[in-house]
């Protein structure tokens, strides 16, 4: 068994046996004329069978149309499903440099090879007219570059036959290989870049998803390869077993979470790394302080007395689904959450507060770097704008719905691609009374500015998310980071 990093165990595909087949001659009696026919019946079978067996096709972006025959660049497919459809059982599907969006997974079944890489201006299908993706400054460049991209929701594809020389980006997956899952002993992906692609399980109870950039198994082979800029709850980079990992380049990939975390009161918290930070994945939802020092439940607003408020979802409501608190939380006043600590605006905060051991509250130039990053990252945005990324970090579910595309509201079954998971629970006013349940999210940073307090908050009208200073008698929701 041969040990690899990130989570993985390979071992080299088995050799199958191979097993002799007898044929029993029968006697009969043929004429002359029904062996000729016999003869052309069987010609004719192995011409078209040598046709299905040995059909290419052609493949190219920009000028393409998927009507065309595929039978020469002229004439070329545009979309590389449209060319795996019509190549044949042994086929090759040769594809020029350029990008390719695609809406479903590709199948590529064994003996289907995808060539990628071809130059814009390829007369022929020769190697001389086709680039590899090589160095990081061509993975973005669609005159040099094959570049699959997926729209989030799936995995980029499934390989039993070849993949060749692709960039493969925005994979995702629930289960194995959230680039691509390489099947069988004869399933080879080599010479490719699989980037920013993801494996995990929204279901923190469920069962994790296992290689961000690819799955290897029953005999695959990741060769000559960079996986990079991939997350998995297992293996975040590539994982598997029984397959075969040569000569590849695995780096900068990160795992979904960075373990459990609990509070004074026992509740357990689920958690995310995005970029550089760890993040608490729910609301946090204690009773007392890291000392053990309780925290009162309030009625009324305070800016000296410390208050935790639960009331955004009626007690009948809270019984029939106890789930919505725990995802939820309690909201605290700007003097709970301090526990006593000064104001800090530095990055970490290093303002423990009312938050476990081993975390603290998030200044406010944390909570901007967390921003940041999600800005960063084109599969975070929302249309292909930067300033878009609210549904990134919005949950699917305790949000009320919006008709403009993008706003968190709108189809929020796509929300939470970047796993933080925000609830908009609300808060309590300094008028004593719950508001914006279902509509607005509201949490506290570290960040004192005169006698009130930086806040960030985010409508379900909203696209992206906001800053401002706000009366610190207010209650709103807290996520802790990780302090190392």
């Amino acid at each position: 068994m041969k040990h690899f990093s990130e989570d993985i165990f390979f071992k080299q595909p088995r050799r199958g046996n191979t097993h002799a087949v007898q044929v029993t001659p029968q006697k009969a009696k043929t004429s002359v004329l029904g062996l000729v026919r016999r003869i052309l019946t069987v010609a004719a079978l192995c011409v078209g069978m040598a046709s299905l067996h040995a059909q290419n096709v052609y493949v190219a972006s920009s000028a393409a149309d998927d009507n065309g025959a595929g039978t020469s660049w002229e004439t070329a497919k545009k979309t590389i499903a449209a060319g795996l459809a019509q190549a044949g059982a042994n086929g090759t599907v040769f594809v020029k440099a350029g990008a390719y969006s695609t809406d479903a997974e590709l199948i590529i079944p064994q003996g289907k090879t995808v060539l990628g890489g071809y130059n814009p201006a390829s007369t022929g299908t020769d190697t001389s007219q086709r680039r590899l993706p090589g160095a990081n400054l061509h993975w973005a460049d669609t005159n040099w570059c094959t570049i699959i991209t997926g729209a989030g929701g799936f995995r980029i594809a499934t390989v039993n036959g070849t993949l060749d020389g692709c960039v493969v980006r925005n994979g995702y997956t629930s289960t194995y290989g959230g680039g691509v899952l390489i099947d069988g002993a004869n399933a080879v992906v080599r010479y490719c870049i699989l980037k920013e692609c993801d494996a995990y399980n929204e279901d923190t109870d469920g069962t994790p998803a296992e290689g961000g950039g690819a799955y290897v198994r029953n005999g695959g082979t990741l060769l000559n390869s960079v996986v990079t800029e991939c997350r998995g709850d297992k293996g975040a980079g590539v994982a598997g077993g029984n397959g075969s990992l040569i000569s590849n380049t695995i780096t900068r990939n990160r795992p979904t979470d960075c373990g459990v975390v609990a509070d004074y009161d026992g509740n357990l918290y689920h958690t995310v790394v995005i970029g550089e930070q760890c993040w608490m994945r729910e609301n946090l939802r204690t009773t007392r302080y890291a000392d053990g020092t309780l925290i009162p439940e309030g009625t009324t607003c305070s800016s000296t007395d410390p208050y935790r408020y639960r009331g955004y979802v009626s007690e009948s409501e809270h019984q029939a689904d106890p789930s919505i608190f725990a995802r939820c939380g309690y909201l605290y006043n700007w003097a709970a959450v301090m526990h006593g600590a000064a104001s800090s605006s530095a990055n970490p905060s290093g303002v423990q507060g009312i938050c476990p051991t081993g975390w603290h509250v998030p200044s406010r130039s944390e909570w901007d770097q967390l921003i940041d990053y999600v800005r960063s990252v084109p599969r975070y945005w929302c249309n292909g704008n930067s300033n878009s990324y609210g549904k990134a970090l919005a949950a699917k579910t305790l949000w009320s719905s919006h008709s403009n595309a993008c706003n968190v509201g709108w189809q929020p079954s796509d929300n939470n691609a970047s796993l933080f998971g925000i609830y908009a629970v609300g808060y309590f006013n300094t008028s004593n009374y719950y508001s914006d349940w279902k509509s607005q999210a509201v949490f506290w940073t570290s960040t004192q500015s005169g006698g009130s307090a930086y806040y960030r908050y985010m409508y379900y009208h909203y696209s992206s998310m906001n800053s401002s200073t706000i009366d610190q008698r207010n209650g709103f929701s807290v996520r802790c980071v990780k302090d190392n």
